[in-house]
């Protein structure tokens, strides 16, 4: 089939690699415009720009700044398309444009729809300490996230993964469910199942100030919101008047005394206590310095009766 791929962030990376590598044709790559970046605020190319400029020299980039415009909507037009693919692109596309396909524009969620509909799906189903999470592949309509569904896939969310590592997971996962969805496209083989809308759960784009710690909170739910949180906003504290991000903790077992809540109750393994239970913090990046093992961090600061969670 003919396809016309609209990324932009790099969840949808390992699925344009499959298509390029695929029977289908890519007609076109369409992704966000250049930015500008570093203190001499040069140019850089995107992503998907870059990566099409080594791999697929002869593929058209279209870099529209509105992707529901005129011009953009007539030169996808020109150029023709079977299928729209749409993975993390970032501008919503008018009901013009999902008209253009021959047959209609795919998209690929990260998430079980209709549960986490929306900007952090990932984040979301971490911080809510789901067991399990997948990809959705449907068919776009003008609602965000709420087409009907071609396909869907489950993989279990382990409790070592935080964010980071299930976007990883998920985006290679999700090019394969991509691919088996276009191949039943292809076919007319496609069951297109609605979305029940009254169990739709929205995961909205994270706050950074939702990455803060509450200690009095018990250690699960701490460690799910450093999990969640990383690689941003990341989770974070305070210590000595200094913000500390915690990249990598786990549960600790601890027998001890009454100390408040984010009270560090052994300060050679850096344990600090919750509301209830405690965690042993392995990774961490004080303002202004490099992200460093606990071990690291130990050696330069004196820790015993500190209490993390005081901007003071």
């Amino acid at each position: 089939m003919k396809i016309i791929f609209f990324g932009s962030g790099d969840f949808g990376l390992p699925t344009l690699k499959k298509l390029l590598e695929s029977r289908h044709e890519i007609r076109a790559v369409v992704t966000q415009p250049d930015k500008k970046k570093g203190r001499g605020w040069n140019v850089h190319p995107s992503l998907f720009k870059s990566f099409m400029e080594h791999s697929a020299p002869g593929i058209p980039v279209l870099q529209p700044e509105k992707v529901s415009s005129k011009a953009s909507s007539d030169a996808l037009k020109d150029i023709g398309a079977d299928v729209f693919v749409v993975i993390d692109y970032g501008q919503m596309l008018s009901a013009e444009l999902l008209a253009i396909p021959s047959k209609y524009p795919v998209n690929l969620h990260p998430s079980i729809l209709p549960k986490y509909r929306g900007a952090a799906p990932i984040n979301r189903a971490v911080l809510a300490g789901e067991k399990v999470t997948g990809n959705t592949v449907i068919r776009m309509n003008e609602r965000m996230d709420a087409g009907e569904i071609i396909l869907s896939g489950k993989i279990p969310i382990d409790e070592r993964d935080d964010a980071a590592t299930l976007f990883e997971k998920l985006s290679k996962s999700g090019s394969e469910l991509v691919l088996e969805a276009l191949h039943l496209i292809d076919l007319g083989k496609e069951n297109l199942v609605p979305q029940d809308d009254d169990a739709a759960t929205l995961a909205r784009k994270l706050r950074k100030e939702e990455g803060e710690i509450d200690w009095a909170k018990p250690a699960e739910e701490v460690l799910r919101l450093i999990r969640g949180m990383r690689p941003w906003p990341g989770a974070f504290t305070y210590l000595d008047g200094k913000m500390v991000k915690i990249t990598k903790a786990v549960p600790a077992e601890y027998i001890f005394e009454d100390l408040s809540a984010g009270a560090v109750v052994d300060p050679k393994r850096l344990i600090v206590r919750a509301g209830k239970g405690f965690i042993r913090i392995d990774e961490l990046q004080v303002e202004g310095k490099r992200s460093m093992s606990a071990s690291e961090f130990l050696k330069g600061h004196r820790v015993e009766d500190k209490v993390f969670g005081s901007a003071n």
